[in-house]
């Protein structure tokens, strides 16, 4: 038997003998959370499941909360033993070895909050460089303090094609999505039953920005005088 099918029948297990709804919940929490650490190269912990719970307004489980119970701390202590992190062995740390177990775990956090800093930023500038006419690369170059260079020059948007703007009109009905399962929460469009998340709020506040930028340009053409 495979270490996944090993941490799956395990993840089942705990859920079936539970008879504590909250605590079943935060197992299917837990478990979206380590799934999407993993992804990101992420080294799984409980303060790291507690961000991403937070990050999606809910209210737990909180890392204190997962340490203090036997059932999810056995779960994400399996989960931590299976993570393989890709590592490059051939290169020598040069982090000391810090005998202090206080410290040691005050520097664990800080080091966990820098990956997470670090995932947050590469997420965010993949999002601005989805957005037309925004030259990112030489937003970060050069920085937002001085937007009189010419490095930070904008282009004209892109006129947005009017089947485009249709179809985003469409995603943010809310009739229509409700008939295929989805809905808006929070900004964010997820499917109703399971909660997995589709569009999150940055990709929908990008989208909403889209149609009112293209509102905009349609009215100042509109309004402008004929010479």
């Amino acid at each position: 038997m495979s270490n996944v099918d090993t941490i799956e029948n395990l993840y089942l297990q705990l859920l079936g003998s539970s008879d504590n709804p909250r605590q079943r919940e935060s197992l299917e929490r837990i478990k979206k959370a380590c799934t999407y650490l993993e992804q990101q190269g992420l080294k799984i912990s409980p303060s790291a499941i507690e961000r991403y719970c937070l990050d999606r307004d809910w209210k737990g489980p909180k890392a204190q909360s997962i340490r203090n119970s036997k059932t999810l701390k056995l779960y994400v202590d399996t989960l931590q033993s299976g993570q393989i992190l890709d590592i490059n062995r051939s290169k020598v740390s040069k982090t000391p070895l810090i005998a202090d177990e206080t410290v040691r775990a005050y520097v664990n956090l800080l080091e966990e909050e820098r990956d997470q800093a670090i995932a947050a930023r590469n997420r965010i500038e993949a999002g601005l460089r989805s957005i037309p006419g925004i030259s990112i690369d030489d937003l970060i170059r050069t920085g937002f303090s001085d937007i009189s260079t010419n490095a930070l020059s904008i282009k004209a948007p892109t006129q947005i094609p009017q089947i485009a703007q249709a179809a985003i009109q469409v995603l943010f009905d809310p009739q229509h999505l409700n008939d295929c399962g989805l809905q808006m929460h929070k900004d964010r469009l997820r499917q109703v039953i399971t909660g997995n998340v589709l569009l999150e709020k940055n990709h929908v506040i990008a989208l909403r920005k889209l149609l009112t930028d293209t509102d905009e340009d349609n009215s100042s053409q509109t309004d402008a005088p004929n010479n």
